[in-house]
């Protein structure tokens, strides 16, 4: 085989692979999205629950949700007090401060529905995954994996999916 088809069966299997995957998270997402909805809530909010949860449920600096979020700190600011209005968050101001932050935790509430979101998004996405032939997981695992892991494990030259 030449090594022009060689570069081109590799970068085809690259595509094929991280179509793949983003293929398989948006269908994450379509699950976390549906869970949301039915707890009357949306996977935005969704999102900045688990954020808010995974940055240390108390006492998170606004400004270090929307530096996670990757949002802008006012368009943050502004979901989160509707999220408070819904009984998702507790906003409160830092205390002895010349210039006071907002503080994001979540409410009781908000712990209830961020576990009842997860819970019904992990369930749907387990259905997905045993309704798949096993040669159907095992490629969609390398084809994650790949996007995600495949530059740190080795910087050398790309592998082909017969390298996991």
């Amino acid at each position: 085989m030449s090594s022009e088809k060689l570069a081109e069966g590799i970068t085809t299997d690259i595509y094929q692979q991280l179509t793949t995957a983003r293929n398989y998270l948006r269908t994450l997402d379509d699950f976390y999205a549906r869970a949301a909805a039915s707890h009357n809530t949306t996977i935005e909010h969704y999102q900045i629950l688990l954020a808010v949860h995974c940055l240390g449920e108390t006492d998170v600096l606004l400004r270090v949700l929307a530096e996670h979020m990757v949002r802008d700190r006012t368009a943050t600011g502004q979901l989160c007090k509707r999220m408070q209005q819904s009984g998702l968050l507790e906003l409160n101001y830092e205390s002895n401060s010349h210039r006071p932050q907002l503080l994001v935790s979540l409410s009781e509430r908000g712990k209830e529905v961020l576990h009842a979101i997860t819970e019904d998004g992990l369930k749907n996405r387990d259905n997905y995954l045993q309704a798949l032939t096993s040669d159907k997981r095992q490629y969609l695992a390398e084809a994650v994996r790949f996007s995600w892991l495949d530059g740190l494990e080795n910087n050398s030259a790309p592998r082909t999916s017969a390298g996991f």
